[in-house]
């Protein structure tokens, strides 16, 4: 099984504040029976810190080798204008050194994600919409415009916890429009690892998408 978005890389963000916290999420990542973790510290216009990320990610690494879980770098991206510049100068980091970017949006203020998208799509690049489910001013043609124009769709695996995402969350599944799914953990305790839910109802009510979700990851083959 593979974990797409994390905030596990210790002391960078509001994720694992130190290497004991981060290795206590990648015990419970080993617990649910996951694989590969992609690393997905946060990024924005302003604080972008390239080589500290891969510093940092490199001692993880050598910290948590024992466990049998193969750790990737990437991270989450605040979209901002200029962002492909950015991408392009090499100050900002994709999915593990691929083609592949993980783009955050603003939750409050309604921004034309689909638009921004095919921007980034056309400059060269593969982006995901981070954790889709939580942007509630998309429509669900929103959705098929991200699909169409060949750009990907990344949920949480507590998507299905939250009552009033439910019916938005079941079309995206029914409709097999997800590509990627991560945890978006932070701490062990107050934001850990969450996947016992998330694996049943996929596996009871869109088993056909098991293989996707769960094996399949386009980014590293």
């Amino acid at each position: 099984m593979i974990d797409f978005h994390s905030h596990i890389l210790p002391g960078v963000d509001d994720g694992a504040p130190d290497l004991e916290a981060s290795l206590a999420l990648l015990r419970q990542e080993k617990e649910a029976g996951v694989t590969r973790v992609y690393l997905t510290p946060h990024q924005n216009s302003k604080i972008q810190r390239i080589d500290e990320l891969k510093a940092v990610y490199e001692k993880l690494k050598e910290a948590a080798k024992d466990l049998g879980i193969e750790l990737l770098l990437g991270a989450e991206i605040y979209y901002y204008p200029g962002m492909v510049d950015d991408l392009k100068a090499g100050k900002l980091l994709t999915m593990n050194n691929s083609k592949f970017v993980l783009v955050e949006f603003g939750v409050k203020t309604e921004i034309n994600i689909p638009e921004i998208m095919y921007e980034i799509k056309v400059a060269g690049y593969e982006p995901i919409v981070a954790h889709i489910e939580r942007y509630a001013y998309l429509r669900k043609e929103d959705y098929y415009e991200i699909k169409d124009s060949g750009c990907y769709i990344q949920v949480n695996s507590t998507c299905f916890d939250h009552a009033l995402l439910d019916s938005k969350v079941k079309f995206l599944f029914k409709n097999g429009l997800v590509d990627f799914v991560g945890t978006d953990a932070h701490h062990a305790e107050k934001r850990p690892v969450c996947w016992e839910k998330f694996k049943k109802l996929v596996s009871k009510k869109f088993k056909k998408q098991t293989t996707k979700l769960f094996e399949t990851d386009i980014i590293t083959k």
